[in-house]
């Protein structure tokens, strides 16, 4: 790695540092709750021990045994808002890296590096919210890689690892699949993309806790809400059915390794268009659309100004804890420019934008892979 990339690590640790430590999400409660459990020895029994005045614990155990070791060895050393957020920090660096590997042409590389260490997306989402989707993001993109080498299994386990933490790389198991050479091995991809989650959360299912408030999150259902009525009670599920569309037309289909990325960029695509997303999520698919602008920027370059544009205004129709809040007890910049903008108008018209331009590179994608 050339000094001028080490020069950039330098710097982007010290914004790294300066957000962490100068802004709080209430979110990050539930993750120092967690921590506290485990360090505690209240692992097999952690839900149990959730408290509603302060955090619910909604999401797979793994994460929060991850907290646990962090909050056993930090805890002494630094304040909650640190050790909460730091631990991230290598999860960051590593997808950064795994740029340099994965790129083949060494300044498109370069640029994508630099673009991770700067990107919006990720400083909001975890060293602001302190929200823990980078580590997901960077089992997906370490999947990735491991395609372009031809290693099946590991880039497959690389994805279950990630859904042990988050569920949504379970998108991505299916079009992994596909590249199996017969049914038996197709079927044994499946079984090591599924069996990590599997494994977390067998111990957790007896309790109720547990399968109330993270095996059924109310977050696990929002992609189900956009749908076109057929009678009184009955509807299409517009990404249930955009999403098989998408695997239907990927089964038998030769798809390039090197292009895979595109592949798991669609089904993301299409859940942040017909989805109420949380602004941290958005993290998820940003290391494929750093890739596919660092790849063809002027193809590109307006779509991606419109989705990262969009994205950044919508924060500022939610709650103020997600922008001006973070940095004390403000309320919202409206109240401050003395604006009452319509919410729900506000937010819908930039999905609209967001929709529009996510549409696009989907079309873009998919005629890609047709002449592939």
């Amino acid at each position: 790695m050339t000094k001028k990339l080490w020069v950039i690590v330098a710097i982007g640790l010290i914004l790294r540092l300066i957000l962490a430590s100068t802004t709080f999400h209430p979110d990050s409660l539930a993750f120092k709750l967690g921590g506290e459990l485990v360090a505690s020895g209240k692992i097999l029994n952690l839900y149990d021990f959730s408290d509603p005045n302060v955090a619910v614990l909604n999401y797979p155990p793994v994460i929060y045994w991850f907290h646990g070791i962090f909050n056993f060895l930090l805890a002494g050393f630094l304040s909650p808002n640190l050790y909460v957020k730091l631990p991230y920090l290598f999860f960051d660096l590593l997808t950064a890296f795994t740029f340099l590997k994965l790129i083949p042409n060494k300044k498109q590389a370069s640029l994508a590096f630099i673009f991770w260490m700067f990107n919006p997306v990720n400083l909001y989402a975890t060293y602001m919210m302190g929200q823990f989707d980078i580590i997901p993001t960077t089992f997906t993109i370490i999947s990735i890689y491991l395609i372009t080498k031809n290693k099946l299994e590991w880039a497959v386990l690389s994805l279950g690892v990630g859904i042990a933490f988050k569920i949504y790389p379970i998108f991505f198991l299916i079009p992994l699949i596909f590249l199996g050479k017969n049914y038996l091995d197709k079927l044994k991809l499946f079984l090591l993309g599924v069996t990590p989650y599997l494994l977390s959360i067998l111990v957790y299912l007896p309790s109720h806790s547990f399968r109330a408030n993270a095996l059924f999150a109310a977050q696990s259902s929002k992609s189900l809400y956009a749908a076109i009525p057929v009678s009184g009670g009955e509807s299409i599920l517009l990404y249930p059915f955009a999403l098989i569309l998408f695997y239907l037309f990927l089964n038998g289909k030769k798809v390039n390794e090197q292009s895979f990325w595109m592949i798991y960029s669609i089904p993301l695509l299409l859940f942040f268009m017909l989805t109420h997303f949380h602004p941290q999520w958005l993290i998820w698919i940003t290391p494929f659309l750093i890739i596919s602008l660092v790849l063809e920027t002027r193809k590109v370059l307006l779509p991606m100004v419109l989705i990262f544009a969009s994205w950044f205004l919508s924060l500022f129709f939610f709650d103020p804890s997600l922008t001006l809040g973070m940095f004390g007890p403000f309320q919202s910049i409206w109240s401050y420019l003395h604006l009452n903008p319509d919410y729900n108008l506000s937010r819908s018209i930039v999905q609209t934008v967001f929709a529009s331009a996510s549409l696009y590179l989907i079309y873009k994608y998919l005629l890609y892979q047709s002449h592939g």
